[in-house]
């Protein structure tokens, strides 16, 4: 097959997708099914979809010449096979093993995409896979009285003819099954049991008792009506394409391109009208012939810059869907997370999750799976009590942690609330005192105690192990939701639980921002940031051990004069300031400016590498006119203001 049929590299992408979407779906089922080992039930159709998942990863597998992946994957078809058509009962046995090899199916198909080693401890674990799958299909045969590879039924019943089994022979033969199957979990030899005495044959005249129809198993009957539910679900399914995401940022692009052009249009009509105005008003005798001519024009140009900001609008927020997706592409792999962590802790823990279906921009949906993770590792392994302790305080021997995420305005919101013990903050403080983080006569608020678990390094943890220990979790979330423009807070009380809300843009690319004008310079400021601008007076404005400050109802609020932080120079009014106060994680800083200009929806462009980092800004953006105007980065200047100690100084000195 040629090249242009058949393009290796863009059928491998493929695969990967499809199979990380169907190993998250095993996953799932997965869970599913240890929970109908606890219940003692059974579902067949997820026993289907289970199978059909392994089907197809086998087959593209194998398509691609990826025989580890296609060779794991039809072994573990052959277990869930023997389970469709309940040949094997449901245990627990069963389903770590399709949790083991779960896992090593997804180091295959990662060593099979990129290269990398493949997994250790394959060929042990397919041991003991074969050796269990071998005793349930030999035993199958015996019971439906055919010939398995190994076991010739016929030779020991004499050929062809049947014979009557004894009472003693099949306790017997259910010994040994339960001997071999010890054995194909244990790996240990366990010993062959005696043969009981054999009693008397019964009298030549006696019949043979007659033998019952197998009864039909349990949910069989639903299987022709599930499978008309499937036919169903595949009609009523959208039709979607792939579509790789460098070329929706392409889109994206020019989509902001046409947003700045679409603005510098209406300015253009906006000063052109006005210009003519003024003169009108003026008296100007020059207007004459020319305002006949120029005023249709400018109010066709008017009308133009109008359809094109529709348009552009309706062009905007179609590429904006076309980029959301459901953060349940996240969420979907944290049920298996909470389970293993919860294990590993001897804990009960129940995820409860809402909200999966709330869209998301691609860009951030990636980006939030690491705190995510993080934060339910946190909550099941610092935040649940160990069921015997749940038991003395009141409570349930199974915590519960809920997952919920919602839309709000322009942002979305992701909570994750556990009913566990709470943050002890008298740990806090005695592990910040001895790491020489704070001093035993600091004088810090609950919120304040709070933020010392965001330090790097930091962990109440007394054991260093697999899940924590180390300190490199919270100060990790804290970062990237920072990185990704997001709010992150923290509320606790003590014995009731803790809760920890994300709030998130809903893209990075276009957003809402106010100008303001300091000095000569023009600045945006996210508009999610800001909390409200007004014109204070300079009496009002107090110094506390050199910084200033306001009382905003009843709280202190210390102020940043955007001049002084970028060093622009100018001259300060004497008597008034004109302030906007913006917030972040509870936290308010009044941002002092020189003049308000009005909102305008801005295009993010990041700064270029020549440029580098530059402390206070997050970005530029082109506005109407053409000129540049730099994003401020509200999260570094409100970080700054409290970790330089100028918020604490002031609510201690009884402003």
């Amino acid at each position: 097959m040629s090249d242009e049929l058949f393009n290796r590299e863009e059928f491998v992408a493929y695969f990967r997708d499809e199979a990380e979407e169907l190993l998250q779906q095993i996953d799932a089922d997965l869970l599913k099914l240890e929970e109908c080992v606890n219940t003692g039930q059974t579902d067949p159709e997820m026993i289907n979809s289970l199978f059909r998942a392994l089907h197809t990863i086998k087959g593209s597998g194998g398509m691609l010449g990826f025989t580890d992946v296609q060779g794991l994957a039809h072994k573990l078809e052959n277990l869930c096979d023997l389970l469709r058509k309940d040949r094997m009962p449901l245990s627990e046995t069963v389903v770590d093993l399709l949790f083991h090899g779960r896992d090593l199916l997804t180091d295959y198909v990662e060593s099979a995409v990129t290269g990398a080693p493949p997994p250790s401890g394959v060929a042990e674990y397919t041991s003991r896979l074969d050796q269990f799958v071998a005793i349930y299909e030999e035993t199958s045969h015996v019971i439906e009285g055919r010939t398995g590879p190994e076991l010739k039924f016929e030779d020991a019943a004499g050929g062809a003819e049947n014979k009557q089994v004894s009472g003693a022979e099949v306790d017997a033969f259910e010994a040994e099954v339960a001997r071999l199957l010890a054995e194909a979990e244990t790996g240990q030899p366990v010993a062959a049991p005696q043969p009981a005495p054999e009693p008397a044959a019964p009298p030549p005249a006696a019949e043979a008792p007659a033998v019952e129809a197998p009864a039909q198993p349990e949910g069989a009957a639903a299987k022709p009506a599930a499978k008309g539910q499937d036919a169903q679900k595949r009609g009523s399914i959208h039709q979607t394409i792939r579509v790789d995401i460098e070329r929706l940022d392409a889109l994206l692009n020019l989509v902001g391109e046409l947003v700045i052009n679409r603005t510098r249009i209406s300015d253009i009509a906006n000063t052109l009208e006005r210009l003519m105005n003024d003169r009108a008003t003026a008296g100007d005798s020059t207007m004459g012939a020319s305002h006949a001519i120029v005023a249709p024009l400018a109010k066709d140009l008017a009308d133009s810059a109008a359809l094109l900001a529709r348009t552009t609008n309706e062009i905007q927020e179609s590429i904006m869907k076309v980029r959301m997706v459901p953060i349940g592409q996240v969420f979907d792999r944290f049920p298996r997370l909470v389970r293993d962590v919860a294990k590993a802790r001897g804990k009960e823990v129940q995820l409860l999750i809402s909200g999966a279906e709330t869209d998301l921009d691609k860009t951030i949906v990636d980006e939030v799976g690491e705190p995510l993770m993080h934060l339910l590792r946190n909550s099941v392994d610092h935040g649940i009590e160990p069921p015997d302790v749940r038991q003395q305080r009141g409570k349930g021997r199974a915590g519960t942690i809920r997952l919920n995420a919602y839309h709000e305005g322009n942002q979305i919101i992701i909570e994750v609330t556990d009913d566990g013990g709470g943050i002890d903050l008298d740990k806090v403080r005695a592990r910040g005192i001895r790491q020489g983080l704070i001093s035993s006569e600091d004088r810090l608020t609950d919120r304040e105690l709070i933020e010392l678990i965001f330090t790097p390094g930091f962990s109440t943890a007394e054991v260093i192990s697999d899940v924590s220990g180390r300190g490199v979790g919270m100060d990790v979330v804290k970062k990237n939701i920072t990185r990704l423009k997001g709010i992150f807070d923290v509320d606790s009380v003590s014995g009731q639980g803790t809760r920890f809300t994300i709030k998130l843009p809903l893209t990075l690319a276009i957003i809402q921002a106010l100008l303001v004008r300091v000095v000569d310079e023009l600045y945006a400021i996210p508009l999610d940031s800001v909390i409200e601008s007004q014109r204070v007076e300079m009496p009002d404005v107090r110094t506390v051990h050199g910084h200033e400050v306001i009382t905003l109802r009843g709280q202190v609020v210390p102020l940043v004069r955007i001049a002084d932080f970028f060093e622009l120079g100018g001259a300060r009014d004497p008597e008034k300031v004109m302030i906007v106060i913006v917030g972040l994680q509870g936290r308010q800083v009044g941002l002092v400016v020189d003049s308000f200009e009005g909102e305008q929806e801005i295009v993010i462009k990041p700064l270029s590498d020549v440029v580098g980092r530059i402390p206070g800004i997050s970005g530029a953006t082109i506005l109407g006119n053409g000129s540049i105007s730099l994003i401020i980065d509200v999260h570094s200047l409100v970080s700054d203001a409290y970790v330089s100690g100028k918020a604490a100084r002031a609510e201690f000195s009884g402003v």
